[in-house]
Parts: structure tokens; C-alpha cells; sequence
């Protein structure tokens, strides 16, 4: 009889406590869909726009500015560089998605939250001629201070769009790719300079070559739209033409990749691939490796 009545009381606790657990996980998240309806209400919208044709963005004097023509996006002040057209088309949708974390309800002066003279200015216009201009001041913590031209209202901005401002043309281009070569697939090497041309097949001068052809990376870019060639020694009368002939991995097929060589510029040599407007610095231990054997 004792012990049906402890296994009663246990199993009376053990309701008890699943009952107060059930209405505190209940409660919590009561509590945190009224946190997320508080935090939901408090944001605005900072712009009103669907879709960019055109924006700007600067900060202590340098200034960036891209257009969309015929759905690519280009950079203003050059139109023959290359963009990577993912990178500002997400930089674009940034500005259009741009949103409060808070709206201060009684703000001080634009001073004190550095929008008397904002760090950062950045002005749009959409597709259907809507233009718009957004200034950021100070940092918040993780956000920053924000305005809206023309208005008094003063705002905080996630850090995602300061984020994306970049000065770095750089980190904004689309640089060019080789094919990946190595011993393994690598056929022949042609090297023409001054007229003569030179013809690598041997298995042995082979596997030499393909050291500096498995290693050359295209990532430090000297001009990124290059106008004058012959300022960086890669005009036809005085550059070297290396051609590669290499077995496509995935097709099977012979393919060709050439590329052209010219002056140094301290322990690198500039560097251009045919059909490209884009010259590149490469070590000059690589390119000598691309083209040449030891005797």
C-alpha cells in the first residue's frame, strides 16, 4: 500500500513538472514571437524601389559609380573593365532591400551622429526615374547611423550595406581564367619572340614546363581596360608569345592557350592572354618557367 502511494506522488510530480515545462517552452515562445513582432514593426523601409539603373557610392573624396545597359552592369569611369556582374548586381539589391533596425524616436543633432558630414553618401536612381540619397554616419554598435536626404528623421542600418562599399576596383572585376594544365595533359610549347619561334614537345621539356603553366594564377591585375600596350611592353613588335597545346580534361579534345609576355616590373613580368583587355603581373621565376627549359 506504501509503495502504490510513493509511485502516485512520483507520478503526480512527474505530471506536475512536464505541465510547468510545457507552459514555459509555450511561454518563451509567446515571448519571442512578441520580440520578433516588436523588432518587425520598428523597421522601415529606407527605399522605396524595385529595381536600379543606376548607383553611387563615396567616401572621403574616392567615389565609385555604375550603370546598368542592356541588363549588364557597368563601372562609369571606364566601360571596358569587366565587372563581376554578381557582385553588384548584390551590392544593388542591398540599396533597394535597405531597411531601419530602429527609427530614433527624438534624435539630437546630425552632429551627433556624424550625418553633419556623412562618411558615406549614396545616391540612386531607379529604372522608373526615382532617385534617392542615402547618408551614413557614425558607427551604433554593429549598425550605423542613417539619413534619408530630405528628411529630419534619423535612423540605425545593419552594417551590410557599409559592408558592401567597396573602393577596391579590384574586388569588383572579373578577372580571367586559365585552363589547368599539367604534365599530365600538356603537349606541346611554342615561344616566338623576335620574329622566331621555338617548339617544346620532348616529355622532358614538357614536365619543366608545365611547372610554370600548373602554377601562373591571373590575380594581380596592372589595367584592368588596357589602351596602350606598348607601355607595358605587350605591343606586337615587342612581346613574347608562349601557346600551350593541352588535352582539355573534359572534352578530350586538343585545345590551345596563349598567352603574352613583357616587361618586368620588378620580380614580376606583366602578363596578357590573348583576346583579353586585361594585363596582369606575374613572378618573373614563373613566366621564365612557362617558356624556357634548362639546356
Amino acid at each position: 500500500m506504501k509503495q502504490k502511494k510513493t509511485m502516485l506522488i512520483m507520478v503526480i510530480v512527474l505530471a506536475v513538472l512536464l505541465a510547468l515545462y510545457g507552459g514555459l517552452k509555450a511561454w518563451n515562445s509567446h515571448s519571442e514571437k512578441q520580440k520578433k513582432a516588436k523588432e518587425d514593426k520598428e523597421k522601415v523601409s529606407l527605399v522605396d524601389v524595385k529595381s536600379l539603373k543606376s548607383f553611387a557610392y563615396e567616401s572621403g573624396g574616392s567615389k565609385m559609380s555604375f550603370t546598368k545597359d542592356d541588363g549588364e552592369w557597368v563601372y562609369d569611369e571606364d566601360d571596358g573593365v569587366r565587372l563581376n556582374q554578381s557582385t553588384i548586381r548584390s551590392m544593388a539589391k542591398e540599396i533597394t532591400r535597405l531597411t531601419a533596425v530602429r527609427k530614433l524616436s527624438d534624435p539630437d543633432e546630425k552632429a551627433d551622429y556624424g550625418l553633419d558630414s556623412s562618411d558615406y553618401t549614396v545616391t540612386y536612381t531607379a529604372k522608373d526615374g526615382t532617385k534617392g540619397t542615402i547618408e551614413i554616419g557614425d558607427a551604433a554598435g554593429d549598425n550605423y547611423y542613417a539619413m534619408i536626404q530630405d528628411s529630419d528623421a534619423v535612423y540605425t542600418i545593419s552594417s551590410t550595406l557599409v559592408s558592401d562599399l567597396v573602393f577596391d576596383l579590384s574586388s569588383l572585376t572579373e578577372n580571367d581564367t586559365l585552363p589547368s594544365i599539367s604534365s599530365g595533359n600538356l603537349k606541346k610549347v611554342e615561344v616566338t619572340q623576335n620574329g622566331e619561334t621555338t617548339t617544346y614537345k620532348k616529355k622532358k621539356q614538357r614536365s619543366e614546363l608545365a611547372g610554370g603553366w600548373g602554377t601562373i594564377s591571373l590575380t594581380q591585375c596592372a589595367d584592368y581596360n588596357v589602351k596602350n600596350l606598348a607601355k607595358y611592353g605587350l605591343d606586337e613588335a615587342n612581346r613574347i608569345t608562349v601557346t600551350a597545346t593541352y588535352k582539355d580534361s573534359t572534352s578530350g579534345d586538343k585545345k590551345t592557350c596563349t598567352v603574352y609576355i613583357g616587361n618586368e616590373n620588378g620580380d614580376n613580368r606583366y602578363v596578357q592572354l590573348k583576346d583579353s583587355n586585361m594585363v596582369y603581373e606575374v613572378g618573373s621565376s614563373i613566366v621564365e618557367n612557362m617558356m624556357s627549359v634548362d639546356k
